[in-house]
């Protein structure tokens, strides 16, 4: 397949590195640092899923400098709030034939990707595992917790094209699974998002001492409980049937599984970069408000995240 990822940070970089050591031909476009160290010297991709050199690859800094081609597939791999100007970008170069795959944390991505390319060619796309860049030209897999869960919204995109996507990730050694129920998986990360990303980030501490208190703990199962009375209220299924049903998956074995991870929320704090709470705990907020839902957790949370966000910004200036 001939594959373009936008927005090629950590994770991009890994989706992009495995399909070309499969022997796709693929394409990133990112930060001028990354991408240049990756022109010279190659991908090295390292961590829990052995280490890696991926010479060959296509870099660009913007999307203007793409080549005019047939794309089968192209990722959306920028933060949550730079998914729609990322997703303009790449209409010139999209055919008939190109899936636009989303793979952002929180809600709303998949529905801006629809609304920008037509949701026949939009699929969502569930993340859940870490990656870390140690330098420009080099990432590391962190932590895993499940497979990658591909789907797009019901009735428009062609299943049977998701599945080829899913078992070419497969192919190239990336656990991955094609759905007919997107929704259902984009939920249940972000109850484990807004659940682990803004108290990791304000604690400065990784997934799992967030376990070791009773504070934290009761934290999360208030944000728990507040996340499954929205989704129930919207009408969303969630794949469990109670909060302390879904507790007891995080509790016992999704922060265990990722215990030593830190949030990637926390890295763009220390870096002066906008977060994606607004598309994790702040959506929940939002959508409560819509929905007539009390949030005062999720909202705290948000509202604390902003806080470090201008402080931070204001230490460096």
């Amino acid at each position: 397949m001939n594959v373009l990822v936008m927005g090629a940070g950590a994770i991009g970089s890994v989706l992009g590195g495995y399909m070309a050591l499969a022997g796709h031909d693929v394409s990133l476009v990112g930060r001028k640092p990354h991408m240049e160290a990756i022109r010279s010297r190659g991908l090295r991709i390292e961590g829990i899923w052995g280490e890696h050199l991926v010479p060959g690859l296509r870099t660009f800094v913007d999307a203007g400098e793409l080549p005019t081609q047939n794309w089968d597939l192209i990722i959306i791999a920028a933060k949550s709030h730079d998914v729609a100007a990322a997703t303009k970008q790449i209409q010139p170069w999209l055919s008939n034939r190109t899936l636009v795959l989303s793979i952002q944390n929180g809600l709303g991505n998949l529905e801006a990707v629809s609304e920008i390319v037509g949701p026949q060619r939009a699929v969502g796309g569930r993340v859940i595992f870490g990656v870390e860049t140690v330098e420009p030209g080099k990432v590391k897999i962190t932590v895993y917790a499940d497979k990658v869960m591909l789907g797009g919204q019901r009735g428009y995109v062609d299943h049977q094209r998701v599945k080829e996507i899913a078992e070419a990730f497969n192919q190239a050694g990336i656990p991955a699974e094609a759905t007919e129920e997107i929704e259902k998986f984009i939920w249940g990360k972000v109850l484990y998002n807004c659940c682990l990303n803004a108290l990791s980030a304000l604690l400065e501490v990784n997934y799992g001492e967030l376990l070791e208190h009773d504070e934290t703990r009761q934290i999360m199962s208030e944000v728990i409980v507040e996340i499954f009375a929205v989704a129930q209220k919207k009408g969303v299924v969630l794949a469990w049937n109670s909060p302390a049903e879904y507790q007891d998956l995080l509790f016992g074995r999704l922060i265990p599984d990722t215990y030593a991870h830190r949030a990637s929320m926390l890295q763009d704090i220390l870096r002066g970069k906008k977060t994606e709470i607004d598309a994790m705990n702040g959506a929940v907020v939002s959508l409560g408000k819509q929905l007539g839902v009390s949030t005062p957790v999720n909202s705290l949370l948000t509202r604390l995240i902003k806080a470090k966000e201008r402080a931070r910004r204001g230490a460096d200036s």
